[in-house]
């Protein structure tokens, strides 16, 4: 199975060279087996004159060294598969309790990473053919091959696979570009039809609240009614100030003033500022900040945005009395990080020591339906109440112009996490918190 464009080149020394047209991007193996190369191998065969055969073709080979099981069944296959690892499958298409491709199938279903090659009968060319483009790595036809076929056959089945598995990995990668890349032109369109839209509506509106401004201190009135629509237009002209500044800042992210910052001020700072809030809902923040905490090239502004936002929200997902826990640490980015962001932008790899800020609530949670679209520009569960559905987006953006990730996770039982990774660059400790704070 080759990627579109690939070409296979051979050389001199009967090495292969498969290459997918870039140049980073090339799968080698030598097929010739050194004898003392070993292979474990399972061979699925119900018939005692094959199997005989066989494993007789494999103590005498030249051709590497084998190790190998016998089984009788499918089943039998199944129980072996998972109590050991194989390096390779030997299938007969003919067994008892299962027949022809279906077999192929059903082990490749539940064992889709180990190398299979078919047995079939002495005049089933034809279905060999077919279980190869249904998946398997090579097959042979019993009575038409010798031992040296025989090995020879199982040590390619295993290249043939890592090249498989290999050519798919990049396959993925380049989905994986392509959609980072249809993103990144999404939000590019975006930012430029709101800042557009934005500006625009900008000086109307700083008309309307002067105009307001100016009624309400020239004609001062006791009439409650007109006072009431007098305040109701301030506060929605002020809030579709609100709506245009997060437009406003949506496009133009990408303009960082960077310096060397402690996280540990601007989450202070956050809480400050969102203070009312939670003592109005009864909410209790509880920090456990690491202690030697590094400091980290950021935009102040722009993080403190993130972290105002990301509290917010936390807000709004909990019940009166809720609990909001922030913690902080340094440590290695793992496998896990990087699999639950949102899309696969940041340039950050596993093992990369890294600076991690947590935000976990005892709300509700999002429901999965929600949780692919979440830093989606303009989609919010709030719109009714007002939500704009900016702020996971933007917040993302700035994270990924600090070269770093976001996501979210649900808790259990119950709440959500949000993570905010960034790059550090002190050595990566275990993560030691302070003694609680409460708030």
């Amino acid at each position: 199975m080759l990627a579109i464009g690939a070409f296979v080149l051979l050389e001199g020394n009967g090495r292969i060279t498969f290459a997918t047209g870039k140049p980073w991007l090339f799968y080698s193996f030598t097929p010739m087996a050194k004898k003392s190369e070993k292979l474990n191998v399972l061979i699925v065969e119900d018939s005692p004159v094959d199997q005989k055969m066989i494993t007789g073709m494999l103590r005498n080979s030249g051709f590497g060294i084998f190790e190998f099981k016998i089984c009788s069944s499918l089943r039998d296959s199944f129980v072996q598969l998972k109590k050991e690892k194989f390096d390779v499958v030997l299938l007969d298409l003919n067994l008892k309790d299962s027949k022809g491709l279906d077999s192929l199938k059903r082990i490749k279903k539940k064992y889709p990473d180990v190398p299979i090659v078919v047995h079939t009968g002495a005049y089933e060319d034809a279905l060999g053919l077919k279980a190869v483009s249904f998946g398997a790595q090579d097959y042979l036809i019993k009575g038409k091959y010798q031992s040296y076929v025989l090995s020879k056959s199982l040590f390619y089945a295993v290249e043939r696979k890592k090249v498989e598995l290999e050519l798919q990995t990049t396959l993925q990668r380049l989905k994986d570009t392509q959609s980072q890349l249809i993103q990144v032109e999404k939000l590019n369109v975006v930012g430029e039809l709101a800042s557009g839209i934005a500006h625009e509506v900008k000086n109307p509106l700083a008309t309307i609240l002067s105009g307001v401004e100016l009624l309400k201190v020239r004609y001062h009135t006791e009439d409650k009614q007109l006072n009431a629509v007098l305040d109701a237009l301030k506060l929605s002209a002020q809030k579709a100030n609100h709506i245009i500044k997060d437009l406003l800042d949506f496009a133009s992210l990408s303009r960082l003033k960077t310096r060397n910052e402690d996280l540990h001020l601007i989450i202070e700072q956050s809480l400050l500022l969102t203070e009312h809030q939670c003592r109005k809902r009864g909410i209790v923040v509880i920090k456990r900040f690491a202690k030697n905490f590094p400091k980290i090239k950021v935009d102040r502004n722009r993080i403190e945005q993130v972290f105002v936002d990301l509290i917010l929200n936390a807000i709004l997902s909990m019940r009166d009395h809720g609990e909001l826990t922030i913690s902080t640490g340094v440590q290695r980015l793992s496998e896990n990080d990087l699999t639950k962001q949102p899309q696969k932008l940041s340039s950050l790899s596993m093992g990369d020591q890294v600076v991690v800020v947590d935000f976990d609530d005892t709300g509700t949670g999002i429901p999965a339906k929600h949780m692919d679209k979440i830093f989606d520009p303009f989609f919010t569960t709030r719109r009714s109440k007002g939500g704009v559905g900016l702020g996971l987006s933007v917040a993302r953006t700035i994270m990924l112009n600090h070269g770093g990730l976001i996501y979210l996770e649900n808790l259990f039982p119950k709440g959500t996490r949000a993570r905010l990774i960034f790059e550090s660059g002190s050595p990566a400790n275990p993560i030691r918190f302070f003694s609680t704070q409460r708030q």
